[in-house]
Formats: C-alpha cells, sequence, structure tokens
C-alpha cells in the first residue's frame, strides 16, 4: 500500500515522501497517528504544494532557531548548586536543570529532550553543553555550575 508521509517516521522516511508499506501498518498505526495518509490519485497531484508549503515554513523554524541560538550564546548560564569537597555537587544538574534554567533566564521554552546532555554533570565547573534547536541549527550553550550563595 502506498502512503505520504505528513511527518518525519524513523526507519521509514522523511516528510512529504511517497512510500510503500504493509496495509496493516499504513492503517493500524501510520493513519491513526497522522503520520501518513493514503496516497490517492488527488493526494498524489497535491505533494507538490505541499512540498513547497513545508519547504517555507522549515525555512522560517530555522531563521527562528538561529535567533534563539544566538540569544543562548550570548551569555553564559549559571546554575547555582550545593558543592562538597573536592568540587562534587550534592545531587546532580541534568537536562531539565538546564532547560528549566534557559526558561528563567531568557525566557525561552526549551523542551529538556533538546538539550543533548550525555551524562548529568556532577562537579562545579564551566561546560559546553549542546542544544538542538532545529535539524540544522545547535546552539553550543556555556553552563556553569557553582557553589550557591
Amino acid at each position: 500500500m502506498k502512503v505520504i508521509l505528513t511527518q518525519d517516521v524513523e526507519k521509514l522516511g522523511a516528510s512529504h515522501e511517497v512510500v510503500d508499506v504493509n496495509e496493516g501498518y499504513a492503517r493500524n498505526y501510520l493513519v491513526p497517528r497522522a503520520l501518513a495518509v493514503v496516497a490517492t490519485k488527488n493526494a498524489l497531484s497535491n505533494i507538490d504544494a505541499m512540498k513547497r508549503t513545508e519547504a517555507r515554513r522549515q525555512t522560517r523554524l530555522r531563521g527562528e532557531a538561529e535567533t534563539v541560538a544566538n540569544t543562548l550564546q550570548a551569555k553564559p548560564l549559571v546554575i547555582d548548586a550545593k558543592v562538597g569537597e573536592a568540587g562534587r555537587l550534592f545531587g546532580s544538574v541534568g537536562t531539565g536543570d538546564i532547560a528549566s534554567r534557559i526558561k528563567e533566564v531568557f525566557e525561552i521554552s526549551i523542551d529538556r529532550h533538546q538539550v543533548q546532555l550525555e551524562d548529568a554533570i556532577r562537579s562545579a565547573g564551566e561546560y559546553t553543553v549542546p542544544v538542538k534547536l532545529h535539524n540544522d541549527v545547535l546552539a553550543q550553550v556555556k553552563v556553569q555550575v557553582g557553589a550557591s550563595a
């Protein structure tokens, strides 16, 4: 069964791509979750218009993401935490902490999944944390973790 993907689907294809899948997979998973539509003659004729609209939307989103990236990279993000002996933190600073601090300081909503921190920060210091704002835009945010007053 041929379907047109409305969103990127991992291991299947990109948005607005025509793919051939099993009928059950399309009927029971892709179509009910609005990940794809059945590739009818009418839908296939409209695919070029959908691609142009999506390209304009992605260009706008990329521009907004670049603006946000410049804002985030302008100054370091300071996170106060209790520090014990040898600079070790009581607890850790994770992606959720960084995302909420970005919201407080910069007034920019970032999902914690966009913060690409490999492991939680467990010691005081300065770190460079990548934040994925768009498929093409990755901001490098400087995070300073220090002792609280």
